[in-house]
C-alpha cells in the first residue's frame, strides 16, 4: 500500500490570528480618551474641545503630509496618529497655546515616530516625549495651572509641595478627596483620576491592556514613595493621586510599540517606571518626573524583553544576536581545516551535528515503516 504524502504550505508565523487590528486597538484607547476628554470639557469649559479637535487635526494633518512627501503609504486610517494628538492636547493645562499642541504633534509624528520608520519601529513613546521637550523648552507657557471652573484661578500643583526632598504633607495642600475627584488644577486628563479609572475598565474590558501593567506603575511608585517617608500612608496618597502618574499609567505606560514585547517584561517595565518616576520627584526639582521615567524605560525595553524572553525548548541558554551570527557564518575548523559552523566559543557546534543526524534517523525510518502500512 502506498502512502499519500500531503505537503501543506503554511505562511510565515504567527498562526493564531485574534479580531484585533492595529485601527480596532487605536479606536478602543480614543474611546477610553473620551473620558478625560469628557471630563475635561465640564472642569474647564468648551476651550477643552477646540485644543482637542487641534491636536486630533494637526496630527493627523502632518502624518499624511509627511508621508506624501516622502512617497511613504499614507497609514492615518489607524487612527495612532489620532490617539498621538489627543493624548498631547490631554496633558497639556486649558492655558496651553495651541501652537504648543501643533508642535508637540510635529516632534511625535516626525521626529519620534515617522523618522525611525513609523508605528512598531519608534523606540520612544511619541506623546511622552513631546510632552518632555514642551515642559523643557516651554515650561513657563505649558505649566500655568488654574483650577476648575468659570473663576480659572491661578494655582500649583500638589507635587510642589511634596517633592525635592520633602517627607511631610504641607498643610497648604488640598484635601485628598479633591485630588481624586477633580477639584485641583491640573493637565486636561489628569484632572479627575475618577474618570480615568473609567477609560481603564474599558481597556481592561476590551482586553486592549494588561491589568497589571497600570497597576505595577501606580505600585512602583507608592511603594519606593511609602519607604522614603517613613511609611507615611497620607503623604503616599498624596504623590499616588497628584500629577500625571494615573493618566500616564493607563494611556502611555500601556503603548504597545513603544514597551517591551512580553507581558513578564511590561510588567517590569511598568514597575520601574513608577520607581524611577518616585526617585525622580524625589531627587530632582521636577514635579511630574513619569515622562521622564518612560522615556528612560522605552530606551531599556528591548534589554527586558531579552531577560523575559521563555526559553526555547531543547535550548540550554538563550541565544543571543552573537551566537545566531556565528552559526550563520562558516570558519574554519581548528581540527582539520574544513569550513563547518563555529559557535560562540569557537568549538564545532556538535550539537548541530547530532541534531541534523537524529532527522537523517527519523527520516529513514519512516521510509521503512511507510511500505509496511
Amino acid at each position: 500500500m502506498q502512502a499519500t504524502i500531503w505537503h501543506l504550505p503554511t505562511d510565515p508565523a504567527p498562526h493564531l490570528l485574534t479580531g484585533q487590528t492595529d485601527a480596532g486597538i487605536m479606536r478602543d484607547v480614543i474611546i477610553a480618551l473620551l473620558f478625560p476628554a469628557a471630563a475635561g470639557l465640564y472642569f474647564f469649559g468648551g476651550w477643552v474641545l477646540v485644543m482637542c479637535s487641534v491636536g486630533v487635526g494637526s496630527a493627523v494633518l502632518i502624518e499624511a503630509g509627511y508621508q506624501r512627501m516622502v512617497g511613504k503609504k499614507v497609514t492615518v486610517s489607524d487612527f495612532s496618529a489620532a490617539v498621538t494628538g489627543l493624548l498631547v492636547a490631554l496633558s497639556l493645562p486649558v492655558t496651553a497655546p495651541l501652537w504648543s499642541i501643533i508642535l508637540g504633534n510635529a516632534f511625535a509624528i516626525v521626529v519620534v515616530k515617522q523618522l525611525p520608520g513609523g508605528i512598531g519601529r519608534n523606540v520612544l513613546n511619541p506623546a511622552v516625549a513631546a510632552r518632555v521637550m514642551l515642559k523643557v523648552f516651554f515650561e513657563p507657557r505649558i505649566t500655568q495651572w488654574v483650577t476648575p471652573g468659570p473663576d480659572a484661578v491661578s494655582t500649583a500643583t500638589p507635587l510642589e509641595h511634596i517633592g525635592y526632598f520633602t517627607r511631610t504633607v504641607s498643610p497648604e495642600l488640598p484635601p485628598l478627596s479633591d485630588l481624586f475627584w477633580g477639584c485641583m488644577g491640573g493637565s486636561i486628563g489628569e484632572t479627575s483620576k475618577f474618570i480615568v479609572l473609567f477609560g481603564f475598565a474599558y481597556l481592561v474590558w476590551r482586553r486592549v491592556i494588561d491589568l497589571r501593567v497600570p497597576t505595577m506603575a501606580v505600585l512602583g511608585t507608592a511603594i519606593v514613595i511609602f519607604l522614603y517617608s517613613g511609611f507615611n500612608l497620607t503623604f503616599t496618597a498624596y504623590h499616588v493621586l497628584s500629577g500625571t502618574l494615573i493618566f500616564a499609567a493607563v494611556y502611555m505606560v500601556t503603548d504597545y510599540s513603544s514597551g517591551p514585547l512580553t507581558i513578564q517584561a511590561r510588567i517590569v517595565f511598568a514597575f520601574m517606571v513608577g520607581g524611577i518616576t518616585a526617585a525622580v520627584r524625589i531627587l530632582f526639582q521636577l514635579p511630574g518626573g513619569i515622562g521622564v521615567a518612560i522615556l528612560i524605560m522605552n530606551l531599556l525595553s528591548g534589554v527586558l524583553d531579552r531577560y523575559a524572553t521563555p526559553r526555547v525548548i531543547g535550548h540550554p541558554k538563550r541565544e543571543t544576536h552573537k551566537d545566531l551570527r556565528s552559526l550563520r557564518q562558516p570558519k574554519p575548523d581548528g581540527n582539520n581545516g574544513k569550513s563547518g559552523p563555529i559557535n560562540a566559543d569557537g568549538k564545532s557546534c556538535v550539537k548541530l551535528r547530532v541534531i541534523n543526524a537524529s532527522f537523517k534517523i527519523l527520516t529513514h525510518t519512516r521510509k521503512a515503516i511507510l511500505p509496511l502500512s
